[in-house]
């Protein structure tokens, strides 16, 4: 397989040109997005790239890509919530993923792994990663997504074969147009912005329905204590709920490595 590039000029025609940077190769959309936000790009500037040299995910994990294959991009929002309920945003972007997902034809149903991973058929597509930044105007936010669309299945790290998968392997082997996927994705990471604002429980909802983990017994590790339980769904500010073996309820505003109970931490852990 060997894809073209990204089309700019037809993103540019549809974004507009102040909106827009695209890159063959950059380090990482997000560092892009941030030192463009520095110099007072608007909300909905979209920095998007075919290939990165140090693409990230959460909590530093680094997120590998081959060129020409995936959407790596990343937005600029400038939402007018208060800094303290900038973390919508992570469910708002996450929504945003399932939903151009949804706008493919012959796809399983995407599922939100909250906070910020979608998986398709129990393996995972997306990784999300959501940044704040505050600064003298009143700070930002930078929405990146990695989205695996045109991968192939040998073309996955071993370690990763198992876990891992894509829209065209999902898909029977059909590619998908990453400029199609990429403005529907933005599309509606602006109108989930709007959302967050205002009526974000109808989002958190919609985020629900989608959810990978609802219901189902799993394990987690957070403030550096392992937990188990089953849960309920989410808070009022997508806070992750987890009702462990003693009846109690616990609520979860950061976690990491969350897993279903059986699938083992990772041995660094």
């Amino acid at each position: 397989m060997n894809p073209p590039p990204l089309d700019w000029q037809y993103l540019t025609s549809r974004l507009g040109g102040d909106l827009l940077d695209y890159q063959p190769e950059t380090g990482s959309t997000n560092d892009d997005a941030r030192a463009h936000a520095l110099r007072g790009a608007p909300h909905g500037f979209l920095v998007i790239s075919d290939a990165q040299t140090a693409g990230r995910g959460r909590r530093g994990a680094a997120w590998i890509s081959p060129p020409r294959r995936n959407l790596l991009c990343s937005i600029v929002l400038r939402p007018s919530l208060p800094m303290e309920k900038w973390a919508r945003l992570t469910h708002a972007c996450a929504l945003s993923v399932s939903e151009a997902l949804e706008s493919i034809p012959d796809l399983p149903a995407p599922r939100i792994k909250w906070p910020n991973d979608i998986y398709l058929r129990g393996r995972k597509v997306c990784g999300i990663l959501v940044e704040s930044v505050a600064d003298s105007r009143g700070g930002f936010v930078i929405a990146g997504a990695g989205v695996n669309l045109n991968l192939t299945s040998g073309e996955f790290p071993h370690d990763l074969q198992e876990t891992a998968t894509s829209v065209w392997v999902e898909r029977g082997g059909q590619a998908v147009s990453r400029e199609a996927f990429a403005l529907t994705f933005v599309e509606r990471l602006l109108v989930n912005c709007s959302r967050a604002e205002a009526g974000f429980t109808a989002l958190l909802a919609d985020c629900g329905t989608r959810s990978f983990l609802q219901g189902r017994r799993i394990r987690l590790t957070s403030n550096g204590m392992a937990m188990e339980g089953i849960t309920p769904g989410t808070g009022p500010e997508g806070e992750l709920l987890l009702r462990t073996d003693d009846g109690r309820l616990h609520t979860i505003t950061s976690a990491d490595f969350v897993r279903p109970a059986g699938e083992e931490f990772p041995a660094a852990f």
